[in-house]
């Protein structure tokens, strides 16, 4: 029997064999084996240029799908910690929405909040870091509030507040005082880890060398070096040491 060489014939004889369900697409196939060999070249050549832009570099290499090294990756959470001490997180709103309601509200109008701020500083630093996300005291010119979210030692200061029955604006100051503190000790912890994280760092060897002959006074290494820097910052190689004697 005589056998058409067609194109199935073509990939039998070149060793290929299709899945079933395949569209048998010899173009496709040719395209796929010629970027497999591509891809080892692209690699080496944009390793040897520093840049994969260089016009040197083989280009139209379609990418794999291999996971990228350089992608976020799921934080710890020692770093989701972090990260609601720096930002403001938008779920604070309804606690510190809750702590106005009733320490606030029931007591001060808003025109009086507004006056009160407007004339006492310590009033207003201790309203903005609860209120001065919504509140129209805190608005901007264009009537936009100036803080995007309450603040975090805010909310909790206040919460001390309401459960030791302590008013915000009568006792502004020491609202003020309360959040100090709690960025006082926060920076101490912080303080501390970061000592304790470079006292484990190896020592640079220079640390421990003692100072040069030219590093210490007295010598005559550094009385010579102190002289030959007077006379580079003096004009015209004029050395300022020696006293100019008039005729």
């Amino acid at each position: 029997m005589k056998k058409v060489l067609n194109e199935q014939r073509l990939r039998e004889l070149a060793g290929i064999l299709l899945t079933e369900g395949s569209d048998g697409d010899t173009v496709s196939l040719y395209k796929t084996q010629r970027a497999d060999k591509k891809r080892p070249r692209h690699a080496a050549e944009k390793d040897f240029f520093g840049s994969e832009v260089d016009p040197l570099v083989t280009t139209d290499v379609p990418r794999t799908e291999k996971p990228d090294p350089n992608a976020t990756q799921p934080l710890t959470p020692a770093q989701l910690d972090r990260i609601e001490k720096d930002i403001p997180d938008e779920s604070r709103r309804p606690v510190s929405l809750n702590l106005y309601r009733s320490m606030i509200e029931p007591k001060y109008s808003e025109d009086d909040i507004e006056v009160i701020a407007h004339n006492d500083d310590d009033v207003r630093d201790s309203l903005a870091q609860l209120i001065g996300w919504f509140h129209p005291a805190f608005q901007d010119s264009r009537g936009r509030p100036t803080y995007d979210n309450p603040s975090r030692l805010g909310v909790q200061v206040a919460q001390e507040f309401e459960k030791e029955g302590l008013d915000i604006i009568d006792d502004a100051k020491e609202f003020s005082k309360r959040i100090e503190k709690h960025m006082y000790d926060e920076a101490i912890v912080e303080f501390a880890l970061a000592k304790a994280h470079r006292a484990k760092q190896p020592r640079h060897p220079d640390f421990d060398r003692p100072p040069s002959a030219m590093q210490t006074p007295g010598t005559p290494e550094h009385d010579w070096l102190r002289k030959m820097r007077q006379q580079m910052d003096a004009p015209d190689g004029v050395d300022p040491t020696q006293k100019l004697v008039k005729k």
